[in-house]
C-alpha cells in the first residue's frame, strides 16, 4: 500500500493498538491476537530492550502472514532512528513530540508520519511540515475530549488520533468520538498486561474484536 492507501486504512479502522515486548515470541503472539480479531493495524514502540531486532521479526510475520494489515513504529524522537525503521519496511511512524526532521525524512521516504503534538501551534506546524494525521498526546491530561472538541471547532479539517489515558471502553471512546476525534491510541487497557502475562492470547482476540465492533457502530 502506498501512503494514501495507509492514511485511508487508519482513518477508517479508527482503533490503533499500541505496545512493546521485549520477547519476540510474545510480541509475535500479541500481533496475531490484534490482526486475527479484526484490528488490522499495529504500532510496536521503540521504548526499550531489543525493540528493532523485535520489529524487524514482526514485520517479517506481518509481510508474510498478513499481507494485508500495517505495522508501525512508535516512540521515535529522532531523524537517524526513523531512517532505520523506514529502511525495514515500517507501514508508518509515530512519534510522542514534534520533530521536523522527522516529518522530513518520512515525507522523503513517502511514509506516513504521525507526529505527537500538544497544542493547536503544533498541530498547526506539523500541518504545515506535511503531516497528514496527528497524535495528540496526552490527550487525557490535556484536556480530554472537550480538548479535542475544542481544537475541532476553528479547525474542523484537522485528522488527530488521540492517545494517553484512552480507555477501551464504549464510553470513554463514544466520548472521543463525539468531540470530534478521527483515531484512537489505545496501549495496555486493550493490551492487557494481565492476558498477555496469563498467554490468554484468545481473550486478547475476542477483546480486540468486541472493541472494533463497538466502533463500527458509531456514526
Amino acid at each position: 500500500m502506498n501512503k494514501k492507501e495507509i492514511l485511508e486504512k487508519i482513518l477508517k479502522i479508527r482503533l490503533m493498538p499500541l505496545f512493546y515486548h521485549k520477547d519476540v515470541d510474545i510480541a509475535k503472539k500479541v500481533l496475531k491476537a490484534v490482526f486475527e480479531g479484526g484490528i488490522k493495524l499495529l504500532e510496536f514502540t521503540n521504548r526499550g530492550e531489543n525493540a528493532f531486532d523485535v520489529f524487524c521479526d514482526l514485520q517479517k510475520l506481518k509481510s508474510t502472514d498478513y499481507p494485508d494489515s500495517l505495522l508501525g513504529i512508535g516512540s521515535i524522537v529522532d531523524r537517524e532512528t526513523a531512517f532505520r525503521y523506514i529502511e525495514q519496511g515500517t507501514d508508518f511512524l509515530v512519534t510522542p513530540l514534534l520533530n521536523r526532521e522527522v516529518i522530513e525524512v518520512c515525507n522523503e521516504n513517502k511514509i506516513l508520519c504521525i507526529p505527537g503534538c500538544s497544542t493547536l501551534t503544533e498541530i498547526y506546524q506539523a500541518e504545515t511540515w506535511g503531516a497528514e494525521l496527528v497524535k495528540v498526546f496526552p490527550a487525557l491530561q490535556l484536556g480530554g475530549p472537550a480538548y479535542i472538541k475544542s481544537i475541532k471547532g476553528p479547525c474542523p479539517w484537522l485528522s488527530l488520533v488521540v492517545t494517553g489515558g484512552v480507555k477501551a471502553t464504549k464510553e470513554d471512546l463514544k466520548a472521543w468520538h463525539d468531540s470530534g476525534a478521527d483515531g484512537f491510541g489505545l496501549g495496555s487497557d486493550l493490551l492487557s498486561k494481565e492476558l498477555i502475562n496469563q498467554g490468554n492470547y484468545t481473550a486478547l482476540s475476542e477483546k480486540v474484536s468486541e472493541l472494533l465492533s463497538i466502533v463500527q457502530d458509531f456514526e
